[in-house]
Formats: C-alpha cells, sequence, structure tokens
C-alpha cells in the first residue's frame, strides 16, 4: 500500500462533499489531553501543520470569539500563517471555529477565504476518538490538499500523545 493511502485510512479521511472533509482519529491518549494538544499554544506548535512544515508559533484565546493563530514555515523558510476564530466552545467535548489561509498557499488555498472547522472529542476504551470536519474549501484542489495536510498533523499528533 503506497504511504499516503495508509496515512488516509489511519485517519479514516472522507470528502462527503466537493468542499467538505472529514476525519475520524482515534488517539491512544485521555480525551483532557487531546483537547489540551488543541487548545495549548505549547502543544500546537509541536504537531500543527503538514509533515513538510515546522509550527514556529501559536496562540489561543479559548472561548468564543477568542483568536486562535499558527504560524508554520516551509522548508525554504517561507511563513505561512493560518488564523481563526472560535465559535464554539465546550470543554472537552467540542470545538468549532474559523479557518483562514493569511496568504494564498500551494496556489489552491486562497488567502483570507473562510472555512469553518468542527472537532469532536469522544472517549473510547483506549483513548479518544476526534471527529473532525471542515467545510467551505474553495475548490477540489484545496479540499485535497487539507487532507494531506491534516492528516500529517493528526499523525504528528498521535506520536506527540505517545
Amino acid at each position: 500500500m503506497d504511504p499516503l493511502a495508509a496515512q488516509r485510512l489511519r485517519n479514516a479521511a472522507s470528502t462527503p462533499a466537493p468542499d467538505e472533509i472529514g476525519i475520524t482519529r482515534v488517539f491512544n491518549a485521555p480525551r483532557q489531553l487531546v483537547w489540551n494538544a488543541w487548545t495549548s499554544p505549547a502543544m500546537l506548535v509541536n504537531w500543527f501543520g503538514c509533515a513538510v512544515f515546522s509550527t514556529t508559533h501559536a496562540e489561543a484565546d479559548v472561548r468564543v470569539g477568542g483568536m486562535w493563530r499558527v504560524i508554520m514555515v516551509a522548508p525554504t523558510g517561507e511563513e505561512f500563517p493560518a488564523y481563526g476564530t472560535y465559535l464554539e466552545v465546550r470543554e472537552p467535548e467540542l470545538l468549532r471555529l474559523s479557518h483562514h489561509w493569511e496568504k494564498t498557499v500551494a496556489d489552491v488555498n486562497p488567502a483570507r477565504h473562510s472555512t469553518e472547522v468542527t472537532v469532536e472529542f469522544f472517549e473510547v476504551e483506549g483513548g479518544t476518538r476526534m471527529e473532525f470536519r471542515q467545510t467551505g474549501l474553495a475548490s477540489i484542489a484545496s479540499r485535497d490538499s487539507h487532507i494531506g495536510g491534516w492528516c500529517d498533523s493528526f499523525d504528528a499528533l498521535q506520536q506527540r500523545l505517545g
């Protein structure tokens, strides 16, 4: 099996609509710890972003109306900031937030185009099942690019959670 196909299986990625992705992932970690990984800047910098990027900065004001922001850095040194607003917060079970790129990324993710991300966390035997959904993606190319980036991120998150 090719590595991309294996990655998508680990992350149970789906495309329910042309502008939407869904990813289910089970983490071998308690729900509160997975929640903290999404809401703590100190933890976000360790897993957020696709495999070839590093995340050098994260902010998270986790409350309805609060802002979040990360800066991902490509191997070339070019920065790709992403940001948004928390739309719904129910610790430790649900985060809903807007997602924007400050500038165009990979020629398929337009600057300041708004998408919505919903992340639900469920306790399961041996860990946490995370149900991730992103809607409003600008194109099929953008959708597919986000699948790869999020799957990379969730693989990195599992590694960090142990």
